[in-house]
C-alpha cells in the first residue's frame, strides 16, 4: 500500500470500507458480533488473519492512518456494512448453512489455498468462480453487489474530481472486476 500512494501520490486515498467498519478499525472494536453466520465469517477471517499476519482490516487501516498523515483526501467506498448483513440475513439458510459447513471443514484449504500466503489472481478467480455456483446468493452480496457499489462510487468520485489522483485500495476478491468495469467506461 505504502508503494502505491507513493508511487502515484494520490489526491484521494479510496478504501474498501464504510463509515462504521473504518469507525471499528480505529477504535480496534473487531469484537465478533451479530447472528451466528456473521459470527463464523469474522472467525474465518480472523483464522486467516493470523495465518497471513495480516488481520481483516489491517491494510485499509495503514492506508487510511498514512493518507491522513500526509493530509490527503480520504473516500469510503464500500457500502453500509448494515446492508450487507441486511443482505446476508435474507440469503436462504440451506445456503448458509453449506458454507457455515464448509468453513468448519475447512473447505478452503481443499482448494490448494495456503492460509500462510496471500493467493495468487488466478487461484482468486478460481474461488470466485467456484463460490458463485456452490453459494450463488452469498456471492451476488459479498462479491457481485459490493463490486457494482464500489464501482460505482468510483465513477462518481472520478467525475466529481476530474483532476485529481485516485488511488482505491479493495480487497483481492474485488479488484479485478472493480478494475475491468473502470477501465470499460474509458
Amino acid at each position: 500500500m505504502e508503494e502505491k500512494i507513493n508511487e502515484h501520490n494520490p489526491d484521494i486515498v479510496a478504501l474498501e470500507l464504510d463509515r462504521l467498519r473504518l469507525k471499528s478499525l480505529i477504535n480496534d472494536e473487531r469484537s465478533m458480533s451479530g447472528p451466528v453466520f456473521i459470527k463464523l465469517i469474522q472467525k474465518f477471517q480472523q483464522t486467516i488473519g493470523r495465518k497471513t499476519g495480516v488481520m481483516p482490516g489491517e491494510e485499509m487501516l495503514y492506508a487510511y492512518k498514512k493518507a491522513v498523515g500526509e493530509d490527503r483526501d480520504i473516500a469510503l467506498i464500500d457500502q453500509d456494512v448494515r446492508n450487507t448483513v441486511r443482505k446476508l440475513k435474507a440469503v436462504h439458510l440451506t445456503e448458509k448453512i453449506k458454507v457455515g459447513a464448509g468453513l468448519l471443514l475447512g473447505f478452503v484449504s481443499r482448494n490448494k489455498f495456503n492460509i500462510s500466503e496471500i493467493p495468487e489472481e488466478e487461484l482468486i478467480d478460481e474461488i470466485l468462480y467456484e463460490m458463485s455456483f456452490k453459494f450463488p446468493g452469498l456471492y451476488r452480496v459479498l462479491v457481485e453487489e459490493r463490486n457494482r457499489y464500489m464501482t460505482k462510487a468510483l465513477r462518481q468520485l472520478q467525475e466529481e474530481n476530474p483532476d485529481q489522483t485516485i488511488v482505491a485500495f479493495v480487497g483481492a476478491a474485488h479488484r479485478k472486476a472493480i478494475e475491468n468495469e473502470l477501465e470499460g467506461m474509458r
